[in-house]
């Protein structure tokens, strides 16, 4: 399945069913084990094993409180500052891609970054060659500062916890999740490039715990 067919270039899709929860991705070039860390996980998480993505490292500290749509992603790191497009499932189940190859995408039918459970922002990573505005997410540091404007004008701010990379077709446990720990799960394409389907093997998922208001 391809996302920006018809508007001059083809990007995979990210293919992640929402029911029961989905794979997420980002790119570079990478091949990994299923829920394998692409940067070193905190000293909390090293003794978990690689399947085990770490939803229990996030600890409620912090009350979740953001319920407005969010209307801008920045992670000053990467230098990045894109427009959030509200989004839904198309019919596979998966959830849709970001209209704008530039935009990235919130999924409304699960929570607003901020509020409690999983708030899940997709973004297309590009081809080889060809960057778009995920194609930076796999150098995300461990620590890093991702923060969310909503539309009422208040700013969720979240810090890296670990970047996984899962096969395309994986549901990562948590994905989706609508109650638990106030969390974001930033996801773009990653792994082996397959020119004859133009889809990535794998999927990068970027979990960020809630680190209150910026």
């Amino acid at each position: 399945m391809l996302a920006g067919a018809g508007r001059g270039l083809a990007f995979a899709a990210l293919l992640f069913g929402v029911a029961g929860a989905g794979a997420g991705a980002g790119a570079d070039g990478s091949s990994l084990a299923p829920g394998q860390f692409l940067a070193a996980p905190p000293p909390a998480l090293a003794a978990q094993a690689v399947d085990q993505p770490p939803r229990g490292f996030y600890r409620a500290t912090l009350p979740a409180v953001a319920e407005a749509q969010p209307v801008r992603l920045l992670i000053p790191s990467l230098n990045i500052d894109a427009q959030v497009e509200a989004l839904g499932v198309d019919r596979s189940g998966a959830m849709e891609t970001p209209h704008n190859l530039w935009n990235v995408g919130w999924y409304a039918g699960g929570p607003s970054p901020g509020s409690r459970g999983d708030a899940v922002i997709d973004g297309h990573v590009g081809l080889p060659g060809s960057p778009l505005v995920f194609s930076g997410l796999s150098r995300l540091a461990i620590g890093a500062d991702v923060i969310v404007v909503l539309a009422d004008g208040t700013r969720s701010r979240f810090t890296v916890g670990a970047l996984l990379s899962w096969p395309a077709d994986s549901r990562p446990p948590g994905l989706f999740a609508v109650g638990g720990q106030s969390r974001l799960s930033l996801i773009t394409c990653t792994g082996a490039y397959y020119r004859s389907s133009q889809t990535y093997a794998d999927r990068l998922i970027v979990e960020a715990g809630y680190a209150g208001q910026a």
